[in-house]
């Protein structure tokens, strides 16, 4: 899933790579298809990917937290006022 960015932008840019190769623009063609530099930088997106996810995760932890803690002061408040009405 977290792929699908890199693959629908990935014709684009190598389309653009290559048409720059062609003009003279560019580098040389073995720079476009420099695969241990492609995996680098896949490998640094998959790690920034990962982070992310745990920050996610963490952030939903400390939403569910505070959801719990707010249910457990409303239901409190609640029984306060049930008690001090009869």
């Amino acid at each position: 899933y977290f792929m699908l960015p890199f693959v629908d932008d990935f014709h684009r840019y190598l389309r653009g790579e290559l048409h720059k190769v062609s003009e003279g623009a560019g580098g040389e063609l073995s720079e476009i298809f420099d695969l241990a530099a492609t995996r680098s930088a896949l490998q640094q997106r998959v790690d920034e990917l990962r982070s992310e996810c745990t920050a996610n995760k963490r952030l939903q932890e400390k939403f569910a937290m505070v959801a719990a803690m707010m249910r457990r002061e409303q239901e409190r408040t609640i029984q306060e006022s049930l008690s001090g009405s009869r």
